[in-house]
């Protein structure tokens, strides 16, 4: 006891400066499991190689007296050799039972392999639990991937032993070395060489023997970690990483060094802030983010978010309808557009244009990326700032044509009543989401409404640019007449009236569609703006119909006389 411990002590304990991937270690032995299955598929396909029997059902056994001069393929439930195999034993089953003689290789891929008989060469297992009984002998070396491997005393393995599973307990004879990726590993026999492990990383011991599937043989409890029993004795060195050290229990000797890495272990970090203060930083935080993504839109997009604003004030049911549909919709269509595409793809796959398929479905999933973006940012960041700057705006009397000042500062308010109540613990979920609604609608409103503006500018016959007005309103000459500036008789040239502008001879706000003139009606108002439907449909240009006592052309204010079209004399 004493010289164990005195020479564990002379290893070195690391923690916190080395990350050793604890996954790579079973990835190699995964990785030699694999290459050797591979090369012994490869070796049984070469010209000359060993005949080899197949044999396949509910259950085989070879008897005790039976001897197989070749190589034995086995396919079944349960698998049971008794007897001899001259050759390799390759078997996949539901139970693997090997108390005869294999003299070659055996794999194995079961649910249950035991061996209790004696195997000349290297064996392989992959399955839940793998046992090797009391006076089993393997002549060389042990690679097994499954749950739980369990060498009883008694047992001898003539080589080295891989492991990767969730446990194992090696309380047999192991010639050469250990190399073990697990939860949980106790030794309790003796290794002629050294022992390399990647044991558990958890801070807390686990249950020694979690739930698992029931199985042909029973399950040996091994507490997480590693541990050696006093029966235990280690030829070489001891190296092993894990969050807690080994448990070496009285009379465990280890011939060579300790080695222990930690890992797993929590870096030590500062306490996270809790309770109120918790609770002001996250508003504090949403405040900021807002207020920048706000004043951000307010920089390069001053009118569209007026524009949203405004229509938040004067259409809010609106807006919280439009915002429900266009969620809902939204997300509907992501779902559809992906749908189409696969069903597309499949369509053209059948049609063997892969490459083109390939490209449908790549689009469609940018597409769905785009839009769920797009409907990420517009209800978690778009709105909010919407919302804020509406009830600033209508807190402060901050008209649609203000400063940038004074927008901010409306922003400002409104972003800062949005993030207190925000931080309410049952409201706060509810205001977001009604925020959300009201300022994803508001900007589909204000969207339509460009849109439509738009359109109507564009008309027919090309943008609006007003029309032709007598100069002198009531009591002017003749209606349809061009007034001089300077009154009757006085040489000169009418104005232009620009359409929709304010003030000014002739101006007025736009009418109403042309209608037929019945008798009594006074002289025509002297409209400025779009044009009639009559004369939309007609494709004449606005405000040049018979009788309408205007003129086409186009001209600044500031030159009433520089309209296109002829020149006008003085009034007669």
């Amino acid at each position: 006891m004493a010289r164990t411990q005195a020479r564990t002590r002379t290893g070195t304990t690391t923690t916190g400066t080395h990350r050793p991937a604890r996954g790579m270690l079973r990835a190699v032995v995964v990785l030699v499991l694999a290459l050797g299955f591979v090369v012994a598929g490869a070796l049984l396909t070469l010209p000359g190689a060993r005949a080899a029997e197949l044999r396949e059902g509910e259950r085989l056994v070879v008897g005790a007296g039976e001897v197989v001069e070749e190589d034995l393929y086995a396919v079944g439930g349960e698998v049971v050799v008794e007897g001899t195999v001259r050759g390799d034993l390759v078997v996949a089953a539901g139970t693997v039972t090997v108390t005869g003689t294999v003299e070659g290789d055996v794999l194995a891929a079961a649910r249950t392999v035991v061996v209790e008989g004696t195997v000349g060469d290297d064996v392989r297992l992959a399955g839940q639990a793998l046992v090797v009984r009391e006076g089993a002998r393997i002549g060389d070396g042990l690679a097994v991937a499954g749950y739980s491997l369990q060498t009883e005393r008694g047992s001898e393995v003539g080589g080295d032993v891989l492991l990767a599973a969730y446990q194992g307990e090696l309380a047999g004879t192991v010639e050469g070395s250990v190399t073990a990726g697990v939860e949980a590993l106790a030794l309790a026999g003796t290794v002629g060489g050294d022992v390399r492990a990647s044991v558990s990383t958890a801070q807390s011991p686990a249950p020694a023997t979690p739930w698992v599937p029931g199985t042909d043989v029973a399950l040996p409890a091994v507490p997480s970690g590693l541990s050696l029993r006093e029966t235990a004795r280690v030829g070489g060195d001891l190296s092993y990483e894990g969050a807690r050290e080994a448990e070496l229990a009285p009379g465990a000797e280890v011939a060579g060094t300790v080695d222990f890495r930690q890992v797993g272990a929590p870096a030590p970090e500062d306490a996270a802030p809790a309770g109120p203060l918790a609770v002001v930083l996250l508003a504090l935080r949403r405040l900021v983010t807002l207020l920048l993504v706000g004043l951000l839109v307010l920089w390069l997009a001053p009118r569209a978010a007026g524009a949203a604003a405004g229509a938040l004030r004067a259409h809010p049911w609106l807006s919280l309808g439009w915002g429900v549909l266009g969620a809902a919709g939204a997300a509907l269509a992501a779902v559809v557009l992906l749908v189409a595409a696969v069903l597309l793809a499949v369509l053209l796959g059948w049609a063997t244009l892969g490459g083109l398929a390939a490209a449908v479905v790549a689009t469609a999933v940018v597409a769905d990326l785009v839009l769920v973006l797009a409907l990420v940012l517009a209800l978690s960041l778009l709105a909010p700032v919407v919302v804020a700057l509406a009830a600033g705006g209508a807190v402060l009397r901050t008209p649609a044509a203000a400063s940038f000042g004074r927008r901010a500062a409306a922003l400002a308010l409104g972003l800062l009543a949005y993030a207190l109540l925000r931080a309410v613990p049952v409201l706060g979920p509810l205001l977001a989401l009604a925020v959300a609604l009201f300022g994803t609608g508001a900007l589909l409103v204000a969207v339509w409404g460009a849109l439509r503006s738009r359109r109507a500018r564009g008309g027919p016959g090309g943008p609006d640019r007003g029309t032709w007005a007598p100069a002198g309103g009531p009591g002017a000459p003749d209606p349809g007449t061009w007034a001089s500036p300077g009154g009757p008789g006085a040489p000169g040239r009418g104005t232009w009236a620009p359409a929709g502008a304010p003030g000014g001879p002739g101006h007025a706000a736009p009418g109403p569609v042309d209608r037929p003139r019945r008798s009594g009606d006074g002289p025509p108002l002297p409209w400025a703006g779009a044009a009639s439907g009559r004369d939309a449909g007609s494709g004449r240009r606005p405000g040049t119909g018979p009788g309408s006592g205007t003129g086409a052309g186009a001209a600044d204010d500031s030159d009433p006389g520089a309209a296109s079209g002829p020149r006008p004399g003085p009034d007669r």
